[in-house]
């Protein structure tokens, strides 16, 4: 008896289920996974966490070896790793399918085979461990420095599932087009007023569908030597309140000034808060005296921190927020709104790489009844950061003057699935007829590639601007990968030359967005974004004017790669969009 048991724990049953499991679902994960019209995804495009599986299946193959051995700590791991395959599919499938009524590809199936074949050979040797030991004497214990680092990595393991669900899973929910529940103008009040009310709210609960608005004037302003006063100007007009989203507030020139004039509206009775982040404006190590100036001076200031610790409540003096709930996520976003009457947003930064024109960038006032929408985004994710609110609301939402007739609607990406942003943006590039300009400084993802090259090939004249040196030349190999297939569908690819293209800018038809919306994985499911999208031929052709025709006009027109590393180079890039 001893001696089958023996044989049987020699047979490699176990551990060669394991490894093709392991190689199945690695296969899977580059395979279809979700198809949605022209648009086919496989498990690392698109809003897919197929790299989440290939890490773990890392996991899996490091513990073959101590599987055979008959360790227990190797069962549970790859049980484990069968548990989290089966769960990444199962999830991007079921969210795929609600927000895009997207089908199921043979990618996923396999892929849920293969957990299917780990959980298998996981039973299977733990079976065999269970027999073996009931028809042998007990070994004797293992001495206890051999157990640590079987525990240690398991331990670890469960860390590193734990971090990358936190800080880089994709999700997805659907928000768009607006709810009928969504908040209004004339409720946006109401709607802040309540959540004020709750209980302790945190930065991603400020997650509002935003009903369609209107706006009375859409100024685009190109460069920052332009904005940049008109800014200040408004600001310096300010009465009441001046409220700043800010993802990059750094220490130099313009920064300085920005902060000096916001001192002196709080000296002449005027209230300021400020939202910054922790890795765009760094106000905790070199911009640390600029801030803590302006906290002195009375601005309230509250922070994202994507990095621990997490600190809520007012700057200087805040206090840990455990819940840890801004791990991994940027607040990307920029907005102004001043007096609760103008509103301003786009990609720039109060950064003198914005105003000198290193980065070629837009910044767009907006005025109408949408304000309140934007006061209500502001002051909620002011209070998701622990940041104070008084009871009485109704001096930041005044009643416009002039509400506008220009159909406009404010969306965002808020981290936990909250994607309206990029779901508008989807809309906005499917629904293209005749003309689709994009401006944006990366663009990785795959799902709205494919949607761009399903435009070109339907008749639509498309046409990229991108910088002709990126200040991430990753982002840009990612992109170049796909030249060819772009141009093949009529697509133009311009680079501009001399400076860093930083704009997010669509244009598809009489539509346009503006804002802070990065076409790639970070921005479009990740990070904290804002966006305003207005059906207005009037504002697309301002922004057509002002933005696209000048910058073609000095542009070069981009071309396939050539050479062959280059392209391994972009292959690779573009394989590992996901983290870009």
């Amino acid at each position: 008896m001893l001696q089958k048991l023996r044989a049987r724990m020699r047979r490699p049953g176990p551990l060669a289920i394991a490894a093709f499991g392991i190689a199945l679902a690695a296969f899977g994960v580059f395979c279809t996974w979700t198809s949605d019209g022209p648009v086919s995804l496989n498990g690392v495009q698109g809003p897919n966490d197929g790299w989440l599986i290939i890490i773990v299946l890392c996991i899996a193959l490091g513990c073959l070896r101590s599987l055979a051995r008959g360790w227990w700590f190797a069962v549970a791991a790859v049980a484990g790793v069968s548990v989290v395959v089966a769960w990444v599919a199962i999830e991007d499938w079921l969210e795929n399918r609600a927000v895009f009524g997207a089908q199921v590809g043979y990618g996923l199936v396999l892929v849920l085979l293969a957990s299917v074949a780990l959980a298998g050979s996981a039973v299977m040797r733990g079976v065999q461990l269970v027999e073996a030991r009931r028809a042998t004497p007990p070994p004797p214990p293992m001495k206890a420095s051999r157990m640590v680092l079987p525990i240690v990595g398991l331990l670890a393991a469960l860390l590193l599932v734990f971090v990358l669900r936190h800080a880089i899973w994709l999700t997805q929910e659907d928000h768009w087009p607006p709810p009928a529940n969504a908040v209004t103008s004339e409720g946006a009040e109401a709607a802040t007023e309540a959540f004020a009310a709750r209980d302790n709210p945190g930065a991603r609960d400020a997650a509002f569908d935003f009903a369609w608005s209107t706006s009375a004037t859409i100024e685009p302003w190109v460069e920052g030597k332009t904005f940049f006063p008109k800014i200040f100007a408004d600001i310096e007009a300010a009465k009441s309140s001046v409220h700043i989203l800010m993802f990059g507030w750094r220490e130099g020139e313009i920064g300085q000034q920005m902060a000096a004039l916001l001192k002196r509206k709080v000296a002449e009775g005027v209230e300021v808060r400020v939202i910054v982040d922790r890795f765009g404006s760094r106000p905790y190590k070199e911009a640390n005296e600029m801030y803590k100036g302006l906290a002195a001076a009375g601005a309230q200031i509250v922070v994202n921190d994507e990095l621990p610790l997490d600190k809520d409540g007012l700057f200087p003096d805040q206090h840990t927020d455990w819940r840890h709930d801004e791990l991994g996520r940027a607040d990307h976003r920029k907005l102004y709104v001043i007096d609760g009457k103008i509103a301003w947003t786009g990609g720039a930064g109060i950064e003198d790489h914005f105003e000198n024109g290193e980065f070629h960038d837009v910044m767009t006032r907006v005025t109408g009844a949408v304000v309140r929408q934007a006061q209500a985004a502001f002051l909620t994710s002011f209070h998701g950061y622990a940041g104070p609110l008084p009871d009485d609301l109704s001096r930041y939402f005044p009643e416009p003057a002039r509400p506008g007739a220009t159909p406009i609607a404010l969306t965002q990406v808020i981290p936990g699935g909250f994607v309206a942003a990029t779901q508008a943006a989807r809309e906005q590039i499917d629904g293209a007829k005749k003309r689709l300009d994009l401006m944006n400084p990366y663009l990785t993802d795959g799902d709205m590639i494919e949607r761009i090259v399903a435009a070109g090939r339907r008749g639509v004249k498309v046409r990229i601007v991108v910088s002709e040196t990126s200040n991430n030349t990753q982002a840009s190999a990612a992109l170049e990968h796909h030249y060819g297939d772009l141009i093949d569908a009529g697509a133009e690819i311009w680079e501009l030359p001399g400076t860093v293209v930083h704009a997010k800018v669509i244009v598809a038809d009489d539509v346009v967005s503006f804002g802070t919306l990065n076409l790639d994985a970070w921005a479009l499911y990740r990070d904290s974004e804002i966006a305003m999208v207005a059906r207005s031929p009037e504002a697309a052709t301002l922004f057509e004017t002002r933005l696209f025709e000048p910058d073609i006009a000095r542009s070069k027109p981009g071309k396939p790669l050539t050479d062959r590393l280059d392209r391994l180079n972009a292959w690779l890039w573009d394989k590992l969009g996901y983290f870009l």
